[in-house]
């Protein structure tokens, strides 16, 4: 379907444009369709432009010399990703990928930096995206250098069970976003260590995993392994 007026102003740097403004940069706008596991674009290719996650889940991640891969967010609908190099001119610094079946809006980078010469709402909302993204990369950093997998694996669930979770008379129930792997990956760590860290939370009675959703069932218990 073609990017509309409405998809313009779903995104969050450029919620302060009216109506007419988000009218003419609709059709300078592209959407893309990428099936589950479909590579967007590849760390250190040229960069397009930025872009907004209409449905779905992306996952954004690097790739060491070994092979290994750190996961350094999930993006899910109503995000953004890929703002930085439409600044410095650089190439895009990591992979993105897609955990589902997705849909995503790219924002050229000619585009994007007209409206922010034009408009200094938009270049406001760039700038207080780019300081919380900066704040996540400097939290990922300490948390990889100086916590240990199980605090790790624990904040994780904590943020999850506090921005989405459902409460229920079991607890908390999570949806599981993430694979074994790809939850591995998040935490820098491997899927043996991750599944045996979990099995203690489990054995713990802070946490109980099922198929598709983990369920949280002493939240405040899961905060003291923070």
């Amino acid at each position: 379907m073609p990017v509309e007026a409405v998809d313009v102003l779903a995104i969050p740097h450029f919620a302060s444009l009216g109506e007419r403004e988000a009218e003419t940069v609709a059709p300078l706008l592209r959407e893309v369709r990428l099936g589950s596991r479909e590579l967007l674009m590849a760390e250190g290719d040229e960069c397009g432009g930025f872009y907004f996650v209409r449905s779905g889940s992306v996952r954004l991640f690097r790739t060491g010399a070994d092979g290994r891969q750190q996961t350094l967010r999930v993006a899910s609908a109503g995000e953004t990703f890929g703002e930085v190099p439409i600044f410095d001119g650089g190439p895009n610094p990591a992979s993105v990928e897609a955990l589902e079946e997705a849909e995503v809006i790219l924002v050229p980078t000619s585009v994007a930096m007209v409206l922010v010469e034009r408009y200094p709402a938009v270049a406001r909302a760039l700038l207080k995206h780019l300081a919380v993204r900066l704040r996540a990369f400097n939290e990922l950093v300490e948390q990889l250098s100086l916590q240990t997998v199980q605090q790790r694996l624990a904040r994780y669930l904590y943020l999850e069970a506090r921005e989405r979770g459902r409460a229920t008379e079991r607890g908390v129930e999570l949806e599981r976003r993430l694979s074994g792997e790809d939850l591995a990956t998040l935490l820098g760590s491997v899927r043996e260590v991750v599944a045996r860290t979990m099995k203690g939370l489990e054995s713990a009675g802070v946490i109980e995993v099922e198929r598709h959703r983990y369920i949280v069932r002493d939240l405040e218990g899961l905060r003291r392994y923070l």
